[in-house]
C-alpha cells in the first residue's frame, strides 16, 4: 500500500503538465534526457532544458524514476510509481 506522502507526491505529478508528459512518455519505456525533451518541446518550446532536468531530479528523488547512469543517461518510472498509480486509478 502507498504511503499518504507518496500519494500526495502522485496526484501534485499528474496535475503539472511537464511532469504528466515525462510520465506518460515513460510508461512506452526507457527514454533518455533527450527523448523526454522532445516531447516536452512539441508543447512547450520555451522549457529550459535545465528545468527538464530538475523536474527528472524531483522525480528520482521522490523515488519515481531510476536512473541509468552513463554519456547520456536513460530513466525508467519504478515500482514505486508503479504501484502508486494502480492504487490512485483503481480509487478514480
Amino acid at each position: 500500500m502507498a504511503t499518504e506522502e507518496d500519494i500526495k507526491a502522485y496526484e501534485l505529478i499528474v496535475r503539472n503538465t511537464p511532469l504528466k508528459i515525462i510520465t506518460d512518455k515513460l510508461k512506452e519505456g526507457e527514454k533518455t534526457l533527450s527523448d523526454l525533451e522532445a516531447a516536452l518541446n512539441e508543447v512547450s518550446k520555451d522549457l529550459d532544458p535545465l528545468v527538464i532536468r530538475l523536474y527528472m531530479d524531483q522525480l528520482e528523488a521522490q523515488g519515481f524514476v531510476e536512473k541509468k547512469e552513463g554519456e547520456n543517461p536513460s530513466y525508467t518510472l519504478t515500482e514505486k510509481w508503479k504501484k502508486v498509480e494502480a492504487e490512485r486509478g483503481a480509487k478514480a
